[in-house]
């Protein structure tokens, strides 16, 4: 006997397809009748915290086009299809900082915004050393990156100067993980 009340997808209608995600218009029917949602499904995308051997911590100051603003936020970005998460984590670091993992952790994953969207942003912290290599930023990426250790960290998120939540989770989830 099946005992799983869930809402069951009957239908699904692509409004529009972009190169990390698609929009779409889904039909369920459940307990209630059939429920109109749009959905936004994502590939899925990493974001990572590198340590340097000093203990301190790389952030990106980030121009962010849909908030017009520059934010503070760990490296990050999406998967390429057939791409590991471990994979997108070293290719984003790499690109994003010049910075080569020596050795990766997963710390966990979170989901942003799932009343309209599916991504899941998976974690990681990287240790790194001090080389650095020429980044390869996107045509749309201007990044520069900045040193902080864990204290500024924390005075910056509690001042609300730091507000990305991907960035928040990781930070404290590696605290609370003893990895930083």
């Amino acid at each position: 006997m099946n005992t799983d009340k869930s809402p069951k997808l009957v239908n699904r209608e692509e409004i529009y397809k972009a190169r990390t995600f698609a929009l779409y218009k889904e039909f369920y029917r459940g307990e209630n009748g059939e429920v109109l949602i749009e959905a936004i499904r994502h590939r899925g995308a990493v974001a990572v915290l590198p340590i340097l051997p000093d203990g301190s911590i790389i952030l990106e100051k980030q121009f962010r086009y849909t908030i017009s603003k520059w934010i503070i936020e760990a490296p990050a970005g999406t998967l390429e299809a057939g791409e590991s998460d471990e994979q997108c984590a070293i290719r984003e670091l790499a690109e994003e900082t010049g910075l080569t993992a020596k050795e990766l952790i997963r710390v966990g994953a979170i989901v942003m915004t799932p009343g309209y969207d599916d991504e899941v942003i998976r974690l990681f912290v990287a240790h790194v050393d001090n080389t650095v290599k020429s980044t390869n930023l996107d045509k749309d990426e201007l990044i520069n990156t900045v040193k902080f250790n864990s204290r500024q960290i924390t005075d910056m998120i509690k001042k609300g100067e730091i507000y990305d939540a991907k960035t928040i989770a990781l930070f404290f989830m590696s605290k609370e993980m003893k990895l930083i």
